[in-house]
């Protein structure tokens, strides 16, 4: 946050406004209207810059001691509605959580006693004596530590519950944070944790409420109370590192809860220290006596008889093995979730002689378990969207997506599942599902706009609009189509083969070449079927045209033959031959480039992107320019072989120069929303609010109008040089004319900019989830289509409304002409529309999720699995993201090892 008035905007505002004045100075000799036109338009983009100078450079106002207390009180409500919530859905207290006993550790691997103030122990199935303990504690401050499957998570999440339950005046609000994604080498702990509460619950950032940086102030004051979950999550090298970190940061903060694995923690604090003044817990083995009062409260009252032989195994043997595997909590979680149908009969339980392959039993069939229709039928008590949400998966649809989610967070270094990183499973493909269509749209779109602007001259409105959509749903079908058929994948984009089954055996070398030819001639005549149906409307289109213009310009030397339409469709039949060759050239170069390639959010990525679309726009206006404008400038009298042109090189030049100002207007459009940036970036997920306090939005007004005008003024003088629309006017006026179109645009859309900006800002106390986020990216998608088709029809209805076409100014003239019919402007709208969309975080996890679903690695809807894979109590929520309720099962998923009886062979699930 700024503590004071930044300087280097009021330098750029400087430096602008006196290359401004000199630019007049040059322009006053041109002439008085060329002046006083220039002059108006340098003096709005000069008022522009200097209003976003002067809102940069405002001071951010803090937050008041009022605005903090209604931050940590917002805040603390998330946080026990949260972990309630996760509790009620793991079954943490349904009907009470298990008898754990927590020891005193403090010789083992703690402080001095004199340090810590005394020793801590208790029973997580008395949260509130074990609440009053830690409160107890002069520091505050509690390591848990545990073998894997001991219940550290479950503490913690029944802990922080019962410090919110009846906090006492001035505590800090504990919040519960994953330690796995959190890089001690590059991110300070305080900073870190500023930003996870601050992304996980995104009502702090409503700045009219609670003041800007909210999450930040309230971390750096002590006002949160971190429980740190999983030290032994980090990588083995950084551990020390993040130890050093959060003794350095607590020196500050002050209170502190830090879980992890006994092992591991023993061994990083021998190579550096210990938690200062921390007190030390330890779980001990869960005694037979209270898993089988568990059991008996837990099982149903007509499923304790199917139970009685473990009970009486547990009483008479309390070493042996059933005994031994049930002193784990998550070992008793899995066997009253593995059994708790009446079709699954507990008494297997004890025809297991060791305790580690029962483990790995109960691990191996909690799958099956859960994902079963048998409790729709037969256990009435089970919840109704569980009974749902069980029966709506195979189990191994389930296996295969779960063991392809651990191996993908596994590989990204995080317990966290984020539906907005999914892509990163995948390497970026030009012709995937979604940028494929998008692509052949950029086509169909650039030959629907110019086929727009020819049909102007000589339809109605409504048959315009039919030749229009004819034309534009045809050129996009078609080249989507080629463009996919010819693309050859890349095979390090390829998923491979999915989990849980083994890979296809590898075919002689014969059959292979044969497979090849077999494959060129299933595309090549599965694009025959797609592009010579739709030739014919192209081609019948071109020909109403054509006759149609033919008595309207009776000065032209037209000839109609009867075989125009085969010839237009012909033509479009050659151009997608074209398109499809160069999508071939692309991809086998594509695949010789060693290199990674960059996502569409970095820089690079997004201007080869922009430059791609434009391109692509270009060769559709290109496409439609020359089939409707040279079908009518055949000779007469020739015959149906002999087909001339009037003036082919002057004709082939006028086609080019429209499809060329065209696409140079499109590429204006989406630099003005490049430059904008309406996404906010496209990594994570975006929200929008439209209850936001109405002043935020007259604040953020003067910054983005500003903004858009100097981005309208700057891309439309550099136009100027580039378009050859008016090529001969005068410089000044073609920069006058270009860059008032660019200042027209740039104040439209810096409105709209500043409504998006508004409207992100959340005004409520709702809690993100994955559900919430994936929604809200949705609606900014459809957003960012409305934002950038407004703009373009509001420039056709002030031409239309002020007739600007029949103005005597030259540069008026240019401006009305350029994009004069509304099929023009809708399809420049939609294509930067389409544009700005593909790089929304909601754009690429579809793409991604119709890849992995192609190769039978996740579901079509993957938020919707992993949201019942929640109900299930395989998977947990916290904020936007997921995580495995239990790391021991998503270790043995990685593994790859199956349940018995499952038809996927030992090894084969290996990610």
């Amino acid at each position: 946050m700024r503590r004071g008035r930044a300087w280097w905007p009021w330098a750029i505002g400087a430096a602008g406004f006196a290359a401004l004045v000199t630019v007049v100075v040059l322009v006053i000799g041109a002439g008085a209207q060329a002046a006083a036109t220039s002059l108006s338009v340098l003096l709005s983009a000069t008022a522009g810059l200097l209003s976003w100078s002067w809102h940069r450079s405002r001071p951010a106002a803090p937050a008041t001691r009022t605005e903090l207390d209604q931050a940590a009180e917002a805040l603390a409500a998330m946080v026990r509605r949260q972990w309630t919530e996760e509790a009620a859905a793991q079954g943490l207290l349904d009907p009470h959580p298990l008898a754990v006993r927590w020891r005193s550790g403090q010789t083992e691997a703690g402080d001095h006693v004199r340090m810590v103030g005394r020793t801590m122990s208790g029973r997580s199935d008395d949260i509130p004596a074990f609440a009053a303990a830690f409160r107890a504690l002069p520091h505050r401050r509690l390591v848990i530590l545990g073998e894997p499957g001991a219940g550290k998570t479950t503490l913690a999440i029944l802990l922080v519950r019962e410090l919110l339950r009846a906090p006492e005046p001035g505590e800090a609000v504990p919040v519960l944070l994953d330690l796995a994604p959190w890089k001690p080498r590059k991110e300070p702990l305080l900073d870190w944790m500023a930003r996870r509460v601050h992304e996980d619950y995104p009502a702090l950032r409503n700045h009219e409420t609670y003041g800007r940086d909210a999450a930040r102030k309230l971390v750096a004051e002590g006002r949160v109370l971190p429980v740190l979950d999983g030290l032994d999550e980090l990588p083995a090298d950084l551990r020390p590192r993040a130890l050093a970190a959060v003794n350095h940061a607590i020196a500050v903060h002050g209170p502190l809860i830090l879980t992890s694995r006994r092992a591991e923690y023993h061994r990083v604090v021998a190579e550096t220290d210990v938690i200062t003044a921390a007190a030390v817990v330890v779980a001990e083995p869960v005694e037979p006596a209270d898993v089988a009062d568990y059991l008996r409260s837990a099982v149903p009252p007509r499923h304790v008889t199917a139970w009685q032989p473990v009970l009486d195994e547990l009483t008479r043997r309390p070493r042996g093995a059933v005994a031994q595997a049930l002193s784990v909590p998550l070992n008793v979680w899995l066997a009253r979730t593995v059994y708790s149908s009446p079709a699954r009969d507990p008494a297997g339980l004890i025809r297991c002689t060791d305790a580690e392959s029962l483990r790995y039993q109960l691990l191996d069939a909690l799958i099956p378990a859960v994902f079963s229709a048998e409790p729709a039928a037969s256990d009435p008590s089970v919840p109704d969207v569980r009974r749902t949400a069980a029966s709506r998966w195979r189990p191994d649809e389930a296996r295969a997506a779960l063991s392809f989610l651990a191996g993908h967070i596994r590989r990204q270094g995080t317990d966290d599942i984020a539906w907005w990183e999914l892509r990163r499973a995948l390497r970026p493909n030009p012709a995937g599902p979604l940028s494929g269509p998008v692509a052949g749209a950029m086509v169909g779109l650039g030959a629907g706009g110019m086929a727009g602007e020819y049909f102007h001259w000589v339809l109605a409105p409504l048959p315009r609009l039919v030749c229009f959509l004819t034309v534009t749903l045809a050129t996009a079908i078609a080249a989507t189509a080629v463009t996919r058929l010819a693309w050859v994948a890349d095979p390090r984009e390829r998923a491979g083969p999915p989990h849980g089954r083994p890979p296809p055996a590898s075919p002689p070398p014969g059959p292979r070449r044969w497979r090849g030819v077999t494959e060129f001639a299933r595309r090549l005549g599965t694009g025959c079927l797609v592009v010579l149906p739709l030739s014919l409307g192209v081609g019948a289109v071109i020909e109403r045209w054509a006759r149609g213009i033919e008595p309207a310009e009776g000065e032209l030397e037209v000839g109609v033959v009867p075989y125009t339409g085969f010839r237009a469709g012909a033509a479009w039949v050659l151009f997608m031959a074209l398109l499809a060759l160069g999508a071939l050239g692309v991809s086998l170069l594509r695949r010789r480039a060693r290199r990674q390639p960059r996502g569409a959010g970095h820089r690079g990525g997004r201007l080869r992107r922009i430059l791609t679309f434009v391109l692509l726009y270009w060769l559709g206006a290109e496409l439609a320019g020359t089939l409707s404008f040279l079908s009518v400038r055949q000779a007469a009298g020739r015959s149906v072989t002999d087909v001339s042109f009037i003036d082919p090189s002057g004709d082939l030049a006028l086609v080019s120069q429209d499809a060329t100002y065209h696409s140079c207007i499109f590429l204006l459009i989406v630099g003005i929303m490049a430059g904008l940036d309406p996404t906010v970036g496209s990594s994570r997920p975006a929200r929008l609010d439209f209850r936001a306090p109405r002043r935020l939005l007259w604040t953020m007004l003067p910054a983005c109008l500003g903004r858009g005008m100097l981005l309208g003024v700057g891309l439309g003088a550099a136009l100027a040089f580039v378009e050859p629309w008016s090529a001969h006017l005068p410089w000044w006026e073609r920069i006058t004319t270009t860059g008032t179109l660019g200042v027209f645009f740039g104040v439209l859309f810096g409105a709209g900019l500043a409504i998006l900006r508004w409207a992100h800002v959340p005004a409520d106390l709702e809690q993100e989830t994955p559900q919430s986020t994936l929604r809200g990216d949705r609606t900014v998608a459809a957003a960012l289509m409305v934002f950038a088709v407004v703009p373009l029809l509001a420039k056709w209805v002030i031409t239309v409304l002020a007739n600007l076409a029949e103005s005597e100014d030259t540069g008026v003239q240019v401006l009305a002409y350029s994009l004069l019919t509304p099929e023009a402007n809708l399809s420049v709208g939609l294509a930067a529309g389409l544009l700005a969309v593909s790089s929304t975080a909601y754009f690429a996890y579809r793409e991604t999720s119709l890849r992995l679903a192609a190769a039978r690695r996740l579901p079509r809807q993957p938020v919707a699995f992993m949201e019942d894979a929640r109900l299930l109590h395989v998977l947990r929520q916290v904020g936007p993201v997921y995580q495995f309720c239990h790391a021991e099962f998503q270790d043995r998923l990685v593994s790859g090892v199956t349940a018995p009886g499952d038809p996927a062979q030992p090894g084969t699930a290996r990610v």
